[in-house]
């Protein structure tokens, strides 16, 4: 029962989002959650703030949180990351922790760098059953408790990189281990590893203005691929607009403005699948610092 319970709540996020891993909509902005070799891939200390409601007006939709900062040691090439974060849904959360060490190297040939990223992390797994809404309140499968466990896992990255473009894919959750709900391997719940890859170029079309198509490609083998087409236009890099749709059926609206070293951006997202009957959209709002901007190391602005 306990185990029918877990597949229901993970097939409603599946069947969402394609994944278990929380969803992003301005994951340009901070690609560093979805690939640990971007760690170091910038010319300062970027430290990122995410904060994403989804769903709103769905009681115990999806919620995620995420602090993240990352640095690059210039002459070792080491970049060294890491983030805290949340995710809830329903009467399922995650807590956890994520470290990173990533090495970048000078392809002069392209006059680009290759990151090669490795993450281990760790984090508590929730079950509350107190949350749950059986049919049969009497049923001896439930106890009503909280059930925790915890996991470690690893991502795995490479990123291709330098002012125009870049490349990047990644697999994250490689260890794939189980969450076991009881004694028996009939309450064993696998977690699924997630693959990404991602591409983007900056056109320059005036002094003053910047255009940036990009693409994300994500799924599991167990699941269809989802895949996120962006647009960004950037207005001397202080101001920006832009707009995503992804296979699922979602449009995404995003804008943005940068404050000398502070950065605040805001994304809304209107789905236009079934559930959009008992949803207003999602909300997603991102703040952050580039903490000793203007070395000037060659990198590309993320």
């Amino acid at each position: 029962m306990k185990k029918l319970i877990f597949v229901i709540f993970t097939g409603i996020t599946i069947a969402s989002t394609a994944q278990q891993l929380p969803l992003y909509s301005q994951y340009m902005m901070n690609a560093f959650l979805l690939n640990p070799a971007i760690a170091g891939s910038v010319d300062y200390f970027p430290v990122r703030l995410t904060a994403r409601q989804q769903w709103v007006g769905i009681n115990d939709a999806p919620s995620t949180q995420a602090l993240s900062a990352h640095y690059l040691f210039e002459y070792q090439k080491l970049g060294v990351g890491g983030y805290i974060f949340n995710d809830q849904f329903g009467p399922m959360s995650r807590i956890g922790i994520q470290a990173c060490a990533s090495y970048h190297i000078p392809l002069s040939g392209i006059s680009s760098k290759l990151g090669i990223g490795l993450a281990l992390k760790g984090f508590q797994f929730k079950f509350d059953e107190s949350k749950l809404k059986a049919i049969d309140d009497a049923d001896p499968a439930l106890s009503y408790s909280t059930i925790t466990k915890f996991v470690p896992d690893a991502d795995f990255g490479l990123y291709l990189y330098n002012d125009k473009y870049f490349v990047g894919v990644s697999a994250t959750q490689l260890i794939e281990l189980n969450i076991d709900f009881g004694d028996s391997s009939v309450d064993k719940n696998s977690i699924i590893r997630h693959y990404y890859a991602m591409g983007g170029y900056k056109f320059t079309l005036s002094d003053d203005f910047d255009l940036e198509p990009s693409l994300l490609f994500k799924g599991t083998l167990q699941t269809p691929w989802q895949l996120d087409f962006n647009v960004k236009g950037y207005y001397k890099r202080m101001y920006w607009l832009g707009v995503s749709y992804r296979s699922s059926k979602d449009i995404v609206a995003m804008l943005g403005i940068k404050i000398k070293k502070y950065y605040l951006g805001y994304a809304f997202d209107y789905t236009m699948s079934n559930i959009k009957r008992y949803t207003s959209g999602s909300h997603e709002i991102l703040l952050g610092i580039n903490i000793t901007e203007g070395k000037n190391r060659g990198s590309k602005l993320l």
